[in-house]
């Protein structure tokens, strides 16, 4: 609100500014007043003081009024504003302590990005450099291959078979643990009583035998084998169970060899046999020039025996490796391994050729015999399979004086496609 100027008869200590020249007026009774006014050539006044009403000027009266400046000159005492062009930064909340610059991915810094100007702004970008390992932390806990879940499946499985009774309904993880570690018990339990029983009707079969009974069939042969085996992992294994039988489950999925087969689970055993059939299959397809080579040299001379053509150090590797069987130990422990192993294949053979070949096999029985020769089965209809097994039998009966020789000779033939 603009009022008049003053006489300057009414004026007591009035301070007039014109561009900073200040002039003082007469004294007379104060009263406040603050004003201020615009002169044709665009100058600005400011008033500010005391004013006082004088009796003879008596048709003259002051009233104080309080008024927004509006002036483009400040005063001397008046703050200074600045423009608002002029672009001003916030403060950066520098508590507890200054930020650590995050290392970002490359895809991240080829782009520059514009600097913050509030807190709000820089959390977004530091979510994604989180991202990444939290996905990797979710992949790892729901891997389905991992320990525990195996386990699980494993006791599901034989829970959906009828071999362990599952756990009643509600109950707390504690019970639920006692229920499972007692069924599991149980369950060893009875198969080490299995071998017992296996080993009372070997003892009534060998029995047999010895009084001039009918002789041994390929079944109660390889019966027989079977529960020599179990037997000498039985010490071991109730030496597991009595210390703490919870382990057993982990020792089937990293030392299968230690349990025997009386105490195997159904889904168990098949992981085993899978895994062995992939290694086959690995050392079949990396091996094969090893294969090549032995047999050329079995095909170019014959008078080599069996220890000269295993006498290559990657030959016995290779042929273990295809038998599924351990590696482990120096090259001679390998040779023996090997030649210990075609001899048992010889004399299932001669079990097989008394039986018509293998007529009476049925197709897990003629896959077990092809993958224990060293013949990957994958893609094989059963007819092909049994086809492999006459040739086999066929060519293993050329054999004149050394038969583990001619069989290291059909396993490299088989292993490079020549078995037609």
């Amino acid at each position: 609100m603009l009022t008049p100027f003053p006489p300057p008869c009414l004026v007591n200590s009035l301070t007039v500014t014109r561009h900073h020249h200040a002039v003082s007026a007469a004294r007379y009774r104060p009263r406040h007043l603050h004003t201020s006014s615009r002169t044709r050539d665009g100058l600005s006044w400011r008033f500010s003081g005391a004013v006082a009403v004088h009796h003879p000027c008596a048709g003259v009266r002051y009233i104080a009024t309080r008024t927004t400046s509006t002036a483009e000159s400040p005063a001397k005492d008046a703050p200074t504003v600045v423009p608002a062009s002029t672009a001003r930064k916030h403060k950066v909340d520098l508590r507890p302590a200054p930020l650590k610059p995050q290392k970002t991915s490359p895809e991240a810094t080829s782009v520059p990005a514009p600097a913050a100007t509030s807190s709000a702004v820089s959390e977004p970008s530091s979510t994604p450099s989180q991202a990444p390992p939290e996905s990797s932390n979710t992949q790892v806990s729901t891997h389905p291959n991992s320990l525990i879940e195996t386990v699980k499946e494993d006791l599901y499985d034989a829970s959906k078979h009828g071999i362990l009774v599952p756990p009643p309904e509600g109950a707390s993880w504690v019970r639920k643990l006692y229920h499972q570690g007692k069924e599991l018990f149980k369950f060893y339990w009875n198969g080490v009583k299995l071998i017992n029983t296996h080993r009372k009707r070997v003892r009534d079969i060998e029995a047999r035998v010895k009084s001039g009974g009918a002789p041994l069939s390929r079944w109660e042969q390889r019966f027989i084998a079977n529960f020599k085996q179990d037997a000498l992992k039985l010490i071991p294994f109730m030496l597991v169970v009595i210390i703490a039988e919870e382990l057993i489950p982990v020792m089937v999925i990293y030392a299968p060899f230690l349990l025997p087969s009386t105490c195997l689970l159904p889904s168990q055993k098949e992981r085993i046999d899978n895994k062995r059939r992939e290694k086959q299959k690995n050392y079949l397809e990396s091996m094969r020039p090893v294969f090549h080579s032995v047999h050329s040299r079995a095909v170019s001379e014959p008078e080599l025996s069996a220890d000269a053509l295993l006498k290559d150090r990657s030959v016995p590797i290779s042929y273990l490796g295809l038998f599924a069987q351990s590696s482990f130990g120096i090259p001679a422990m390998r040779i023996r391994r090997v030649k210990k192993h075609l001899s048992t294949i010889a004399a299932d053979d001669a079990f097989l050729v008394r039986e018509n070949y293998g007529e009476r096999l049925t197709a897990l029985e003629l896959r077990e015999a092809l993958e224990e020769r060293g013949i990957v089965t994958e893609g094989l209809t059963t007819d092909d399979m049994r086809a492999r097994l006459h040739w086999w039998l066929t060519q293993s009966a050329q054999a004149e004086s050394d038969p583990i020789r001619k069989r290291i000779e059909l396993v490299a033939a088989n292993a490079i496609g020549k078995h037609d």
